[in-house]
């Protein structure tokens, strides 16, 4: 497999983990009505758990578009039913992953939509391919793993500079 190929398999492969976690700034702007994850309830350091800015609808909406990602890329590429077991795994791993990120910069007093650097562009990433791996869709070698930590953050901050000049979010990161 030349280089391209390598490169462009490990960005396929992780692209349901991408949607998802980007889909609920964008289901935000259009469902006005959210439900936190935490339902209000504050942790034993009495901080919230997550904050209102982590919602059974934005979870539902990035597991969602995320599997739908995979199942196209089934489509695309062959093997719908593996594609969208594993866009599956990686939707609810970023999505699960994106929430411990929350549940950490709530623990350290950082309000939701304050910027953590890291840890905002990697959780969601390690967990996704965490749960891919657990779930035996995992294909990518540990060297397309590390590339994609490495590219992550430059993609996420990229994306959120996109979504704050369209005005879907409020801050650029």
């Amino acid at each position: 497999m030349n280089v391209a190929s390598w490169l462009a398999s490990a960005v396929l492969f992780v692209l349901p983990a991408y949607v998802a976690n980007g889909s609920p700034v964008v289901m935000a702007r259009i469902v006005k009505r959210r439900h936190p994850i935490d339902f209000g309830k504050k942790f034993v350091d009495g901080r919230r758990v997550l904050g209102d800015s982590k919602s059974i609808e934005g979870f539902v909406c990035g597991v969602a578009t995320g599997t739908l990602t995979g199942f196209v890329e089934g489509i695309v590429f062959g093997n719908p039913s593996l594609w969208t077991w594993r866009g599956l795994l990686l939707s609810v791993g970023a999505m699960v992953g994106d929430c411990v990120g929350s549940f950490i910069k709530r623990r350290m007093g950082l309000a939701p939509g304050k910027p953590m650097p890291l840890l905002d562009q990697l959780t969601f990433l390690l967990f996704a391919m965490a749960f891919a791996y657990l779930g035996h869709a995992y294909t990518l070698s540990l060297g397309q793993a590390l590339f994609l930590v490495a590219i992550t953050p430059v993609i996420h901050y990229a994306t959120n500079v996109v979504a704050y000049k369209l005005k879907l979010k409020e801050v650029p990161w």
